[in-house]
């Protein structure tokens, strides 16, 4: 699973049955706050290098599910949360941040 980002600022979910991969890339370089701001939606900031994304947030954004998306989304979270990736009783995800195409 992969939030991207464009240079529009669009925001879509690449890879929405990949439970194994988790990050956030960016189309234009951006600071963690003003990739915040656009993701919205109790996005918070860690560092320039990472945020917690809101998991209603990423489930809204899947919209090609297969059959037993949730199950699979749930399992992606217990790893996560065994790591230390979760926040809030498993609102948040922690992700980093990679940025692809990045102009300067």
């Amino acid at each position: 699973m992969i939030v991207v980002i464009d240079d529009t600022d669009n925001v879509t979910l690449a890879s929405p049955n990949d439970f194994r991969e988790f990050h956030i890339e960016c189309h234009k370089k951006r600071s963690s706050s003003e990739i915040c701001e656009i993701l919205g939606q109790g996005s918070k900031v860690i560092d320039e290098e990472h945020l917690w994304l809101s998991a209603e947030m990423v489930t809204n954004l899947a919209s090609e599910k297969i059959d037993g998306w949730e199950n699979g989304f749930n399992q992606m979270l217990d790893y996560a949360t065994s790591k230390g990736w979760t926040e809030n009783n498993r609102e948040l995800i922690r992700a980093h941040i990679e940025w692809a195409r990045v102009e300067k």
